[in-house]
């Protein structure tokens, strides 16, 4: 009991000293939560001590209080000293730099509890240097987690290394702010996560893509179009062909400028011919034995090919009866070639084979112009080609070709009258020049009129030149050389690959059919400038209107 009046006195004493129990207003003296619950037993049993006791215990507790005060004292003055306090001290700065700042309730409870922790250190003397020892051991604990905190790299603390008081706080911030920013990371990553599935399902779940210009202009007005449907047969004769190649071709220029005799309705999609199988059928085109997963090729004049789904009529399909032809060798030989070999076979007496004869290609360096040289050339035939630069007279040499230049001025004196067949694909001055070069037996097939649509002189704004009031004026000369050639001149045959394969399709198919022979064979190999995507389709008739192309550009979507 005297022991316990003792520590009592002792602890009164220092309290008075601090102000902190002396007057009934503190709100340490008041508040019951912050007073020890042993000091409330230990007044209760120095109530029932004698007065003698008392005043013993009031000395021995005044001795106490001062042992005790300079024990605290240099405690305090020790903490003061120590390097390892100056340490921590820096510690605690550099985390209070990197640490996010709190709501005052976290430092109140802090100060709570550092206060209780002071009561405690003086009610007890006995175990004021266990606590010394503990505070010393908590600062090198702090000091230890400090550098830890500094050299560990993922962010992350250790619950056991956290100490108490200022050293418990700092290590909550520390780790509410290591929280905060894994859950920031977490949700960026998360929401990059949802945003690439996002991208797969749209991906996926797009059906069809073509290119697509809505009114006449140039290359750059043509823009891609994706959809999340595939097409669907809207009459009978309908057929849906899923595209595995499709042309580029000088027709595609002249629809999208608007321009040359043929027309067609804007919005407009490019690719003339098709090579593809087919994805869906009406019930007047399944009657005509056409099924799903046939190999078919597709011509119009209204394009529509440059995609992954194209729509035809039972009209303008054929069925291709290989299967391991290339696509994109198919697509050439559907248009390109099938106009060079029905044009040579226009030109020929009864069938007769072209050995020896002589034939004149003009523009040989067109695509047109290249497959006829190579088929004349396979039945022995002494070719000869106007080309326009000498760029392109080297590579028609390689091929056993005499090379002309492109005007009739500089040629026509040369071959004049000599000519058994002529494939003019130019018509240069409304096919006169290649009509003399004919001999009394000769024949000229017409097949193009490229050098009357000149693309140099467009301008971006119009899409065009040589317009009046009227219309444009190439319009007018090209139906004049057409309706020259087909009633006017003699021994001469104006030849439509479309108009031939509308008045007979299974001819078409014969024909067809030979030329993948000979493909399939090695004898013939058609000449592919580029493979483009749908999104290069621009880029590609820009190229083809330079006239620099050597060869077909497909379209592979």
């Amino acid at each position: 009991g005297d022991r316990v009046a003792a520590v009592v006195a002792a602890a009164e004493e220092i309290r008075k000293k601090k102000g902190v129990a002396s007057s009934p207003s503190s709100p340490a003296a008041a508040s019951p939560a912050v007073e020890p619950v042993a000091s409330r037993e230990s007044r209760e049993q120095a109530s029932k001590v004698p007065s003698s006791s008392k005043g013993l215990s009031s000395k021995v507790g005044s001795r106490t209080s001062k042992s005790s005060k300079q024990q605290h004292l240099s405690h305090s003055s020790l903490r003061r000293t120590t390097p390892v306090k100056e340490l921590m001290k820096k510690a605690k700065s550099a985390s209070r730099s990197n640490t996010p700042q709190f709501s005052p309730e976290v430092k109140s409870s802090s100060a709570k509890k550092d206060k209780s922790f002071d009561t405690r250190d003086d009610c007890d003397r006995t175990k004021d240097t266990q606590e010394v020892s503990e505070d010393d051991e908590d600062e090198r604990t702090f000091e230890s987690r400090s550098e830890n905190e500094e050299t560990l790299d993922d962010g992350t603390v250790d619950d056991g290394t956290l100490g108490t008081g200022e050293s418990y706080e700092e290590g909550n911030a520390a780790e509410k702010a290591r929280s905060m920013s894994m859950s920031q990371n977490g949700e960026s990553t998360f929401d990059e996560e949802e945003q690439e599935q996002e991208r797969m399902q749209t991906k996926k779940t797009v059906m069809n893509k073509d290119i697509i210009i809505h009114q006449p202009g140039g290359p750059s007005s043509l823009v891609v179009r994706a959809m999340y449907y595939t097409p669907l047969p809207a009459s009978p004769d309908d057929i849906i062909i899923k595209v595995e190649a499709s042309t580029v071709s000088f027709r595609d220029c002249l629809l999208r400028r608007d321009i040359g005799i043929d027309r067609v309705s804007f919005p407009f999609v490019p690719g003339c011919e098709v090579v593809g199988r087919i994805s869906n059928i009406g019930k007047a085109a399944r009657h005509q034995g056409y099924r799903v997963g046939d190999r078919v090729v597709g011509i119009t004049r209204k394009g529509g090919g440059n995609g992954y789904y194209a729509k035809f009529t039972t009209k303008n399909v054929a069925p291709i009866i290989s299967t391991n032809i290339d696509a994109a060798d198919a697509v050439c030989l559907a248009d390109v070639y099938m106009t060079a070999y029905q044009a040579l076979r226009v030109g020929k007496k009864d069938g007769t084979p072209l050995t020896d004869a002589n034939v004149l290609v003009t523009d040989g360096f067109s695509p047109v112009g290249q497959a006829a040289v190579k088929l004349a050339k396979l039945e022995g035939a002494n070719v000869y080609v106007t080309t326009m630069e000498s760029r392109q007279d080297d590579y028609m040499k390689t091929m056993g070709v005499k090379c002309l230049p492109l005007a009739p001025s500089k040629w026509l004196h040369k071959l004049k009258g000599k000519m058994d067949i002529v494939i003019d694909n130019t018509c240069f001055d409304s096919y006169d020049s290649s009509w003399k070069a004919l001999n009394s037996k000769g024949l000229l097939v017409c097949t193009g009129m490229t050098s009357i649509y000149s693309f140099q002189d467009f301008g971006v704004s119009t899409g065009g030149c040589a317009c009046d009031a009227f219309g444009d004026i190439r319009d007018y000369q090209a139906k004049w050389a057409a309706i020259k050639a087909r009633y006017m001149m003699s021994q001469t045959k104006f030849h439509d690959l479309w108009e031939s394969f509308q008045k007979d399709p299974k001819k078409y198919q014969q024909e067809l059919k030979y030329l993948c022979f000979l493909v399939e064979s090695g004898t013939l190999k058609p000449r592919i400038a580029e493979r483009v995507s749908i999104e290069e389709v621009p880029d590609a008739q820009r190229y083809l209107e330079t006239g620099k192309a050597n060869g077909t550009i497909v379209c592979l979507p």
